[in-house]
């Protein structure tokens, strides 16, 4: 009987080993995962990091090229306009509208009076002395 209970004890003790050699290499198992997805993560940022980096050197050269669409654009726009004469064309209008300005001074009713006057004041000047000459 002694024999069987050693037998047994050394059965189970057998199985605690197995169990224990078990519980290890779970535990080996379980830390490789975990450092595989440390790992995992660890690439992840510095993807991201990455991306992050390419996003903003992207982001500067599209609006870096944005801007040289709107000088060249500019640019050409202002050549349309001087191809187009409109440039002149403003200046024309504005020498029109000052020729205007001082024609409406030079005629009004006081000027037209003040030389209408002189006018004939010269012609009746002129009409005596030629009768006087005469």
């Amino acid at each position: 009987m002694a024999e069987m209970l050693t037998d047994l004890l050394n059965s189970i003790y057998g199985r605690i080993a197995q169990l224990g050699q078990a519980i290890q290499g779970l535990k080996t198992s379980l830390d490789g995962l975990n450092q595989n997805i440390e790992q995992k993560i660890a690439n992840l940022n510095e993807k991201l990091k990455e991306f992050s980096v390419e996003i903003d050197t992207t982001k500067g050269k599209h609006i870096d090229v944005l801007k040289e669409i709107g000088e060249s654009t500019k640019e050409e726009l202002m050549k349309l306009q001087e191809g187009l004469g409109l440039n002149d064309l403003a200046a024309l209008v504005s020498n029109l509208e000052e020729f205007e300005k001082l024609s409406g001074e030079i005629l009004n009713q006081d000027t037209v009076n003040l030389l209408l006057s002189e006018a004939i004041s010269s012609v009746k000047n002129m009409k005596n002395l030629s009768q006087n000459k005469v």
